[in-house]
């Protein structure tokens, strides 16, 4: 049976532990609601995009002329994380990419975090890996590298299409898994989207269609990679709060388990204290009527 001391360092040990897992759990609040915020503006933005787009696209039977068609390779770029404590995160988007991927030579892969990698590795052969940003200032950056690791590849290979995987938030601990074709640009979907105006009329522009669709385009890729950034990072810490809430329920199970050891091992001590002063009571008692005999 553990003593009273031992006890006692077991609860303090875990009452470090939860302090941690609270501090985790507000710090993985705080950044999803950091990165929904951020997913919500992008999305506004890429809205304009899709208007700007679908205006130049509408009508025109030969939209493919508007980007390369070529026949080439996959990119696929799925995004991890760099940290663990993230429940099934990885594995989640992991298993998922890999039943969409085909392997072989015509599959390039980036991989987003050092800890999607060893689960996309087993089965997959990985071009290039990437860091996660670790807050919403951040993002800008990453996709601005991201983008100049895509003009490298397509400089060396001929691709044909480009993919995303990452999972996106539901709920504040919920996520699914979500794939995305980044290029070519699907029309057909964009103009069943039915782009509504204020006005009876679509708007006309100044500049030649192919400079305006390419100046679009750059910023439609941006805003699609940063606006996937958000939700992988806001299901990364919706994954983390879901498992510092169940290790946090761990904790405090383990802490009423060990107070109520500590409580009846204490009774038994304060207990067996007791007998022994009664028990020396009465021997010192029993002596003394032996005296008085």
């Amino acid at each position: 049976m553990e003593d009273l001391q031992s006890i006692n360092r077991q609860i303090d040990s875990a009452e470090k532990l939860q302090s941690i897992v609270s501090t985790m759990k507000a710090h993985a609040s705080a950044n999803i609601t950091q990165f929904q915020n951020a997913a919500g503006a992008s999305m506004i933005y890429r809205k304009v995009l899709d208007m700007g787009l679908y205006v130049i696209v509408a009508g025109d039977k030969e939209k493919k002329r508007l980007q390369p068609q070529q026949k080439g390779s996959t990119l696929h770029i799925v995004f991890g994380s760099d940290y663990g404590l993230a429940g099934r995160f990885n594995e989640r988007i992991a298993e998922f990419a890999i039943k969409k991927i085909t392997p072989g030579k015509e599959a390039v892969i980036i991989a987003i975090g050092q800890q999607i990698l060893p689960r996309l590795t087993d089965q997959l052969m990985v071009s290039r890996t990437l860091p996660v940003p670790l807050t919403e200032k951040g993002i800008t950056s990453m996709v601005q590298k991201l983008l100049f690791e895509i003009d490298e590849i397509r400089d060396e290979k001929d691709i044909e299409t480009i993919m995303l995987y990452y999972n996106k938030p539901i709920q504040l601990t919920l996520f699914e898994e979500e794939s995305e074709r980044l290029f070519p640009i699907d029309f057909e979907k964009l103009e069943k989207s039915k782009v509504e105006w204020k006005s009876n009329s679509l708007p006309t522009y100044l500049i030649t269609r192919e400079t305006l669709f390419s100046d679009l385009i750059q910023q439609y890729f941006f805003i699609t990679l940063y606006r996937s950034f958000c939700y992988s990072l806001a299901s990364e810490n919706a994954s983390r709060l879901a498992s510092m809430e169940a290790a946090g329920k761990n904790i405090d199970d383990r802490l009423d388990q060990l107070n109520a050891s500590y409580r009846r091992q204490r009774q038994d001590q304060i207990t067996e204290e007791i007998s022994d002063v009664i028990s020396g009571f009465k021997a010192i008692k029993k002596t003394n009527d032996h005296a008085t005999d």
